[in-house]
């Protein structure tokens, strides 16, 4: 495909002190194969108070001789969280663009894994495309892949199939978008703050009939310790946030027997699971995990103010 029928990919990309990784994440796209005159690069930062801004506007300036359509970096004067800066990122890209690239600051994308996510979107019908998300330091081992929603239960699980699959949801953290698909469901929801709004989008996007697909052969490496960092703030946006999207997803007589199961059997387990793996209590994370579930049961969105107090 010539650079002038090469569709127009936006790149987003939202960081909070994290300078280092993101370089090397920029500079991963600068290895794509794809036409730099058809991308833009969108970062926004998200009230970083090290020298993050400095250093992508340094590395900018030494990008904007090699042809990019557009090089953009934006700040914003707090942290909104990862899915308040993405939509407040997105305000900033550009009209020309038909598809949005979603990476986390801490990835590296492989040079043919644009082209590989655009070959799954040659069908109009689907809106989202996720990528083989790899550890980075173990590229064997799948971190994130086909993601679905059981609606009987509630419950999430995710599949990492070797051929491109149809799936209920993908990660933020390396997808493609179709602009037109995001936008005509309102795009990211910014009251999830951290955590599940890249699956509420997903979820839109199949309620509007387009399709979610993973595609195994685009591969991206994100540098990312196993199981995630379990601190009181991410164990409290997780539990809150996905009760938020149970109540926002489930019909109603669904949403009802869903949310006794969560009661009677997924609480009693998770707090008994915290006390087991910190063998003892752990009154912060007991704390998260029942604020959690309290304030999503609750319908209680953005974020919360109660951390460190």
């Amino acid at each position: 495909m010539t650079a002038s029928r090469s569709p127009s990919v936006a790149v987003l990309i939202v960081t909070w002190n994290n300078g280092a990784e993101l370089l090397l994440c920029l500079e991963s796209l600068r290895r794509l194969d794809y036409p730099r005159e058809r991308m833009e690069v969108v970062v926004l930062d998200n009230g970083s108070t090290d020298d993050t801004a400095a250093r992508v506007g340094a590395l900018f300036g030494r990008m904007r001789a090699e042809g990019w359509a557009r090089l953009a970096g934006e700040r914003s004067p707090r942290n909104l969280g990862a899915f308040g800066g993405r939509a407040e990122a997105l305000r900033s890209v550009g009209p020309a663009a038909e598809f949005v690239l979603s990476l986390d600051d801490d990835v590296e994308v492989e040079p043919d894994a644009l082209r590989a996510l655009l070959d799954a979107m040659a069908d109009p019908a689907v809106g989202v495309v996720g990528a083989r998300i790899v550890y980075a330091d173990a590229p064997d081992e799948v971190a994130s892949a086909a993601g679905y929603l059981s609606r009987l239960t509630g419950t999430f699980r995710e599949r990492a199939p070797e051929v491109r699959t149809a799936c209920d949801f993908v990660s933020s953290c390396g997808c493609l978008i179709r602009r037109s698909a995001m936008d005509s469901v309102g795009g990211f929801e910014r009251d999830y703050f951290t955590s599940h709004g890249d699956v509420d989008l997903c979820l839109k996007l199949g309620e509007a009939g387009f399709r979610v697909l993973y595609e195994p052969a685009a591969v991206i490496r994100h540098r990312v310790a196993r199981g995630g960092t379990r601190t009181p703030e991410r164990v409290y946006y997780g539990y809150r946030n996905k009760l938020l999207l149970l109540r926002r997803h489930l019909p109603p007589r669904g949403r009802l027997r869903v949310m006794l199961i969560y009661a009677f059997l997924w609480l009693p387990k998770t707090l008994g699971g915290s006390v087991l793996r910190h063998h003892g209590l752990r009154r912060a994370e007991l704390r998260a995990i029942l604020l959690g579930a309290l304030d999503g049961a609750l319908g209680r969105r953005g974020e919360a103010r109660w951390f460190g107090r």
